[in-house]
């Protein structure tokens, strides 16, 4: 039977849930519910999921950051020493490496997920998360042979993990890493692998779809790159097709995509990116074949579907989905961002080469 001090903490608990799923939400009183639990000194699982519950709805729906990042520091803190708390110890050094990040203070990011992946080499799903989370930081900060090794390190360990989906994932992205450092030659037997890979795909024919488009676009990138236009074309109907059936009304959602196996639960891009991604790989072959025109119809499609999706991703934000839902809507506006920059930059050399 609780004790009367259990009672209060669970009632309390109880009563900041009950708040913050009213419509409209009461995120006041439910952050003073939460941080009333620590009055009664709950056991120390519940202080570290306490924690992190305060610094994800301090993050989400308040300006006050500070202490957003010192709920989530405690919580991380806390939750170390807890055998089997995955969820709470991993989702807190995820967010609070990427409230660093967002601060400009990478450094401070890259020791948490650097011990996050040591302590979750038990947990497929939150161990790749981990990998590709600090993957990106070091891409970000232009470390790019840091960043390809991690991949690496994910490629290895999804294949013993049995998380094939995973492991091609891993490798495409290690593939795109490369062309972005621009080491042309070490792409191609990597690019084979994937390709290899993705064509005797025998799991979800979604996932197959899915991957295909991410390889299809790294080669028609790769061939750009190496100058070779003419043998971009074939690889571009084939993406047209993929994107085409991806956008289809039938195709199920990103997250049934993944499947149901906690490994696998990993998307590159959403498929509303995938295609203003491919408008704009289009784009970029037009104007080096020399096709301006065309380059300029395509990107006049590519930034009114940017605008649908901005339009689309401030709506998500706006309802307040999910208590930790703020970063990917921000990564995804930072990306529909760097998308629209792109294709203004093409547009712009294609108007200098008319």
């Amino acid at each position: 039977m609780a004790s009367t001090q259990d009672a209060w903490y669970i009632s309390l608990l109880g009563l900041a849930e009950h708040f913050r799923t009213s419509n409209p939400p009461d995120i006041k009183s439910c952050i003073q519910c939460l941080q009333a639990v620590f009055n009664f000194k709950p056991p120390q699982r519940v202080e570290a999921r306490t924690h992190l519950q305060l610094g994800n709805i301090l993050l989400t729906h308040t300006k006050n950051i500070d202490l957003a990042r010192t709920h989530l520091e405690q919580s991380w803190c806390l939750s170390q020493t807890i055998t089997g708390f995955d969820d709470v110890k991993f989702e807190a050094a995820s967010v609070l490496a990427e409230l660093f990040e967002q601060q400009g203070q990478p450094t401070h990011s890259k020791p948490i997920l650097r011990k996050a992946i040591e302590l979750s080499q038990h947990s497929v799903y939150w161990h790749c998360r981990l990998i590709f989370q600090l993957a990106q930081i070091h891409a970000t900060e232009r470390e790019y042979e840091v960043a390809s090794s991690l991949l690496g390190v994910g490629v290895d360990y999804a294949q013993i993990s049995n998380a094939a989906y995973t492991r091609v994932l891993f490798l495409l992205s290690r593939v795109m890493l490369l062309l972005i450092d621009k080491k042309i030659q070490e792409v191609l037997p990597l690019l084979n692998q994937a390709g290899h890979l993705v064509e005797t795909w025998a799991g979800s024919p979604h996932q197959k779809e899915y991957l295909k488009v991410f390889f299809l676009v790294l080669q028609v990138c790769h061939y750009l790159m190496a100058g070779q236009v003419k043998s971009v074309k074939p690889c571009l109907k084939q993406l047209q097709q993929s994107i085409q059936t991806i956008m289809a009304p039938t195709w199920p959602d990103d997250d049934a995509v993944c499947g149901s196996a906690s490994g696998e639960s990993f998307v590159w891009l959403s498929r509303q990116q995938l295609y203003v991604l491919v408008y704009l790989v289009t784009v970029m072959h037009s104007a080096q074949a020399g096709y301006m025109d065309k380059a300029h119809k395509y990107t006049e499609k590519a930034l009114a579907q940017i605008d649908k999706l901005t339009s689309s991703e401030e709506a998500s934000e706006g309802s307040g989905a999910g208590a930790g839902g703020s970063g990917s809507v921000r990564g995804c506006a930072a990306l529909a961002w760097r998308l629209r920059m792109a294709l203004l930059e093409h547009a712009a050399l294609c108007r200098l080469n008319r």
